[in-house]
């Protein structure tokens, strides 16, 4: 493959070799190390070979001691075919109007990719990054990275807590990050405790740090504190120790809801009929590539995709293929059964239930149904297996004094 698109390139020709002494004429031909290739010997006077321009250019040194005759058939390669089109000034004038316009087009930014999380305004943060000069159609070498960012710090300093600017090639990705309620616990050093975040029987504890308040078999309710920060002294020279709690408590919760549904409902039904329309957005001038506006209205179903061409991951040109995808559809009126509606509740509360715990599985579940007047009502019970614990911060704890150590080691026990 390499070699044949090298042959293509630099280019070569087919030529038909007569005379009495080919013998001779091709050891002038290895003797001065000039390639043939593709030799077809058609008689004892005639042969036909490929041999490259180069070669071809010092064959003709030799043709007199050959005693043959050689004859252009074929000429293939990309000089050949430059030459032949070297007077169409025109396409050679939108080959370099081309190549300068692919050349100027990729050296602007057409893509802005933002990332935002938190509380920020991504049309705010736009108009801030028009204002420090990243915008579509900017040249990538008029955008400086250090001076937006102070820009954006400034502008949006009580909403942005983070930002981070990277180019690849015309695409320009911006990060932003507003952390507008930041998590208590920063990390492992900090004095926490363990509480509980639903009602249950504790069932299985196991506790890597801190100090355990409660057992299994004891029932806490939402708050109750299960592990300390505090450590109580193992001796009695001892005042204690302070640090990180880090806790599994699983307990058997019980969960309860009521749900309701009405019997009758609408419910989009398609039809099978569909319709695609095609538009190409160059810069800011759309072309519809069909007649008449979109379809729109109660009855179809639109789905709007975009397609921006590029090449590779950093290259990209400013012109979009917008598709536009209907689907036809009928609204019309279901009723259900109470046994088929109870089924369809059954399912959304089973799931409403385990995506509401942090971590844990039901284990038995229930459920109560009744119609009242066009209305299902479904009361569900699930006992579940979780874990309760979460992390709170004791920040501001002190070691107690000695007689309190002893007051509280009392206090335990009799507990």
């Amino acid at each position: 493959m390499v070699t044949k698109l090298a042959l293509k390139l630099f280019g070569f020709v087919r030529i038909s070799v007569k005379g009495s002494s080919i013998e001779r004429f091709l050891n002038i031909c290895l003797k001065n190390e000039i390639k043939l290739f593709k030799i077809e010997r058609k008689d004892e006077i005639c042969m036909y070979a490929s041999i490259r321009i180069r070669d071809f250019n010092r064959l003709r040194r030799y043709m007199g001691r050959s005693g043959c005759k050689v004859h252009i058939i074929k000429r293939s390669g990309l000089p050949f075919f430059v030459f032949r089109l070297r007077k169409r000034y025109a396409l050679w004038f939108g080959f370099v109007l081309a190549i300068f316009s692919f050349f100027l087009l990729t050296s602007c930014v057409w893509v802005i990719d933002i990332d935002a999380s938190g509380d920020i305004d991504i049309s705010e943060l736009r108009y801030n990054l028009n204002k420090a000069g990243i915008y579509t159609g900017v040249p990538v070498f008029k955008i400086d990275r250090q001076k937006v960012t102070n820009k954006l710090r400034f502008e949006m300093g009580d909403t942005l807590d983070y930002v981070s600017i990277s180019i690849l090639g015309n695409k320009v990705t911006i990060r932003a990050i507003n952390e507008k309620d930041p998590p208590v616990i920063q990390d492992d050093k900090a004095v926490t405790g363990i509480v509980a975040t639903y009602d249950g029987i504790i069932s299985e504890m196991n506790v890597k740090e801190g100090y355990p308040l409660v057992k299994v078999g004891d029932a806490v309710l939402k708050g109750d504190k299960l592990v300390t920060a505090f450590t109580p002294p193992t001796t009695e020279q001892g005042i204690g120790s302070i640090g990180h709690s880090i806790a599994e408590i699983k307990a058997m919760t019980r969960r309860e809801e009521v749900s309701v549904a009405p019997v009758s409902r609408f419910e989009k039904r398609y039809t099978g009929k569909k319709k695609t329309q095609f538009a190409i957005v160059i810069g800011n001038f759309r072309i519809n590539l069909y007649l008449g506006t979109g379809i729109s209205g109660i009855g179809f179903e639109k789905k709007v995709t975009e397609k921006q061409l590029h090449i590779g991951e950093g290259t990209y040109f400013p012109i979009k293929i917008i598709r536009q995808d209907y689907k036809q559809y009928e609204t019309l009126q279901v009723n259900y059964t109470k046994k088929n509606m109870q089924k369809i509740m059954q399912e959304n509360a089973k799931t409403r239930i385990q995506n509401s715990m942090k971590s844990g599985k039901i284990e038995n579940i229930s459920f109560e149904c009744e119609q009242k007047k066009g209305i299902i009502e479904l009361k569900t019970v699930a006992h579940c297996i979780e874990d309760i614990a979460e992390q709170v911060s004791e920040e501001g704890i002190e070691l107690p004094k000695k007689e309190q150590t002893e007051q509280y080691e009392t206090d335990m026990q009799i507990s």
